[in-house]
């Protein structure tokens, strides 16, 4: 069953080494990130083909941030590069490629050449690794037996850096081993990983070459490579927690508030009783508030002698009152208040 393998080919700086070839199987797809110097950000970039190594005959198969056939190409000013992606190879797309910048005079290029067939002759069991800090990551580099007998390297992109089959190189970061097992593979360990090991390599088996991407993850399991990642759903957690704290603290708020003024409207309610009271109090006699709740209450009136012919006064000085059942206090007495007219 025809396999397909999907490679990403890191051509160095536009204009600053040496071509790259590639061997692809038939209808897979490539992703080829060129990158350039800073200098070049506001330049127009494109991808351009020839069947024949002549760059000033190729043709413009698409320009960037647009999308021709099975061809697009997309810049990125913030990376420093511009990614090609061609889709479904075919034999007859065999040829020679070229990253372009468009500027005064010649052409900023940088070619690579793209071999198509059904069984390539270097690849790789994933072109894409990762790995936690502090640990390791192995890369199996899979080679046909016309390159058996071929120099084997692990090369890092950024510095050049090579380490060779059957050696063991370790850097300020982490220590590189490359081993051939003799059957058609050699494999890469990179063992102490730091966070400035991510990035491009590639496998290189004599004249071939094949791009890989290597990215460390810390113990948080966040990922730190050169590549903008999704953080969606994190801002989204963060967005609910900050509502769902907000949420609480106003509905604490709230409660306070409706304490507050709870707790005011029983101190106005006190203080118009007891003004009602004193109001009151202020229209009682004296000897009504000394003995307040003791109080027996009468109506005087002078009579006549009609109305008291039983008593035996004199008219002009009889006085009557009417005491209504007193509530007689421990002392005996009962209190009433006589008016003269």
């Amino acid at each position: 069953m025809c396999c397909l393998f999907i490679f990403i080919l890191f051509i160095s700086n536009v204009g600053s080494q040496a071509p790259m070839k590639l061997s692809l199987q038939t209808g897979a797809s490539v992703t080829i990130p060129c990158h350039y110097d800073r200098t070049y950000v506001q330049y127009k970039k494109y991808w351009c083909y020839n069947i024949e190594a002549s760059f000033r005959s190729c043709t413009i198969q698409a320009y960037s941030n647009e999308t021709k056939g099975n061809v697009t190409v997309i810049d990125n000013p913030a990376e420093s590069l511009f990614t090609v992606t061609m889709k479904d190879l075919q034999t007859e797309n065999t040829g020679w490629y070229w990253c372009g910048i468009e500027k005064r005079g010649l052409d900023v290029n940088e070619n690579v050449y793209i071999t198509v067939k059904s069984d390539p002759d270097l690849s790789v069991m994933e072109s894409r690794v990762s790995g936690e800090e502090g640990g390791r990551v192995t890369v199996q580099c899979l080679y046909s037996a016309a390159y058996q007998n071929t120099q084997k390297q692990w090369c890092r992109f950024k510095d050049g850096h090579c380490t060779n089959m059957n050696r063991t190189t370790t850097s300020q970061n982490s220590a590189v081993q490359v081993s051939d097992d003799g059957r058609g593979s050699f494999s890469v360990q990179m063992s102490g990983l730091n966070k400035s090991d991510a990035g491009w390599y590639w496998c290189s088996a004599g004249d071939l070459q094949v791009p890989v991407h290597v990215a460390t993850v810390p113990p948080n399991g966040t990922k730190n490579t050169d590549e903008p990642t999704d953080n969606s759903s994190h801002g989204l957690m963060t967005l609910w927690l900050l509502l769902m704290v907000g949420l609480g603290m106003l509905l604490i708020l709230v409660s306070i508030v409706a304490y507050m003024l709870r707790k005011t409207c029983k101190k106005e309610n006190k203080t118009r009783t007891r003004v009602e009271s004193n109001d009151a109090n202020a229209h009682m006699p004296p000897s009504a508030l000394e003995h307040e709740g003791d109080v027996t209450y009468t109506s005087v009136f002078n009579a006549t002698t009609n109305q008291t012919s039983s008593q035996k006064v004199k008219n002009d000085e009889v006085t009557y009152g009417n005491v209504h059942s007193p509530r007689i206090r421990d002392d005996g007495l009962t209190y009433s208040t006589v008016v003269h007219e």
